[in-house]
């Protein structure tokens, strides 16, 4: 079956359903600017109604049934869509995603393994990188930058390090992102702009990786350590660069249905340069921003951005509340785990399990905040210690204030258990599950992360499902 995915409307935003009847009594029947016919129409409601024709005025969707009837609203500029056996279906939400990074992967190098690139050694990537040396974004940046290589996919089943990318270049810094996005890989050069030496701490919630038998950076950056560098190397250089940048994010999500898409965690200059687009009327798309308080130092200034902000779109973009990362990524093995990781990466000893991001005095108090100044607060939690974090700090919260249905939410909650789902459920949290992890590292989760055992429960929506319809039965 084809598909044509209607993203020109916000039709999630909308009612898919009018009756003809009822828009016949109207004083001033509308003429329709489209009417769409000649193929499958998929409403999304309960009923499961296909209507066969669908007509459309000032972008909102007046009627649906069967064409003879809907042709009732053609007028002489009415312009007829013949679907041609496609079909047309509500356009999509993102429920999880960070846009601006989706622009930084539309002009980067592309380090993916197969099917999506063909990064699978790490001779292949350098060859990639060097391909991108004189990259339109090389030389707006300065530095040359690829995304999504994956440790687990390469031949040589490690991360590459500040002396393989010293082979792409020792004059110009080089940045590798990983696919999780919670680690990168910085070459020598790099590491000396960012400050990054061997009397550089760990900052909280991140690890530098060092040579072995050293202090010395060996190039691999974890959580914190990776995103405090990132977020001084991805900042655009003008306001061209970020709208080229943005323009390529939304040509992406566009092209695969999104009309409504997500910002999350946030930077201030995330922040800034999507304020930006929107009062140049830049976007496209509906952008609803999370920024994470814990990127913003200041926070008064974070509580001003917070007050100040408008809760409806403003050309495309609001700030729709909060999002803090507890944790990492479990194929990375940076996820906060009760149990230890089936196999420890190397240099840690076999009790392993990961660790946090926030500590609990500080995500008891933005939380607070959140329901305090009744903002929604997303958290990234992928492994079930983090997760046990936020449900306890949401429970905290809800004993002060227990009529505030703010809509709490983890994201991923990709190895959460039977009883936390129980927790979600009495606390009105919502998982928000990444199922396509299961395509690209079910395998690696199996044998070399999880074990078989928690491996089989993967992102379990099939049990939250269950325990979601419980709350309908009598």
């Amino acid at each position: 079956m084809k598909i044509l995915r209607f993203y020109h409307l916000h039709l999630l935003t909308l009612s898919i359903v009018l009756l003809v009847s009822a828009c016949s009594q109207q004083a001033a029947k509308p003429i329709a600017d489209s009417i769409y016919f000649g193929g499958p129409i998929i409403s999304m409601q309960q009923n499961n109604i296909s209507p066969k024709a669908l007509a459309v005025h000032n972008g909102k969707i007046i009627a649906v049934g069967v064409l003879a009837k809907i042709e009732n609203f053609k007028g002489k500029n009415t312009r007829m869509i013949d679907l041609k056996g496609h079909t047309l279906l509500p356009a999509f939400i993102d429920a999880h995603g960070h846009f601006s990074m989706v622009g930084l992967l539309s002009q980067s190098a592309n380090l993916a393994a197969k099917p999506e690139g063909n990064t699978n050694d790490i001779a292949q990537l350098i060859k990639n990188l060097k391909a991108h040396k004189n990259s339109q974004q090389a030389k707006q940046t300065g530095w040359i930058i690829g995304m999504n290589y994956d440790d687990s996919q390469l031949f040589e089943q490690r991360h590459p390090t500040a002396k393989d990318l010293d082979r792409v270049s020792l004059e110009r810094p080089v940045m590798i992102i990983h696919q999780s996005f919670h680690l990168g890989v910085l070459n020598t050069k790099a590491l000396e702009l960012v400050g990054y030496s061997a009397s550089t701490n760990n900052p909280a919630g991140g690890v530098i990786r060092r040579l072995k038998g050293s202090q010395q950076p060996n190039g691999v950056l974890e959580e914190m350590a990776f995103f405090v560098a990132a977020m001084k190397i991805i900042k655009p250089k003008s306001n061209k660069h970020l709208f080229d940048m943005l323009q390529g994010a939304q040509q992406a999500y566009l092209a695969a249905g999104f009309t409504t898409v997500q910002e999350g965690r946030a930077t201030p200059d995330n922040i800034n340069g999507l304020i930006a687009a929107s009062q140049q009327k830049q976007l496209e798309i509906d952008v609803a921003a999370y920024p994470d308080p814990v990127f913003y130092r200041n926070l008064p200034k974070f509580k001003r951005l917070m007050a100040e902000r408008t809760t409806n779109y403003h050309n495309h973009f609001r700030i729709a509340g909060i999002k803090l990362s507890l944790d990492g990524s479990p194929q990375g093995k940076t996820a906060w785990l009760s149990h230890p990781y089936y196999r420890p990466p190397a240099g840690k000893t076999a009790d392993y399990k990961g660790y946090s991001a926030l500590k609990n005095e500080a995500l008891d108090n933005y939380v607070t905040l959140a329901y305090k100044k009744q903002w929604q607060v997303l958290v990234h939690s992928n492994g079930d210690a983090a997760s046990d974090q936020f449900i306890a700090a949401i429970d905290r919260v809800q004993k002060v204030y227990p009529d505030k249905d703010l809509r709490p939410m983890i994201i991923h909650a990709q190895v959460i258990r039977e009883d936390q789902l129980d927790a979600l459920k009495r606390l009105n949290v919502i998982p928000s599950f990444m199922s396509v992890h299961t395509f690209y590292w079910g395998d690696w989760h199996r044998e070399s992360v999880l074990g078989g055992t928690r491996a089989k429960r993967i992102s379990p929506a099939k049990s939250a499902l269950k325990k979601r319809n419980s709350l309908h039965q009598p």
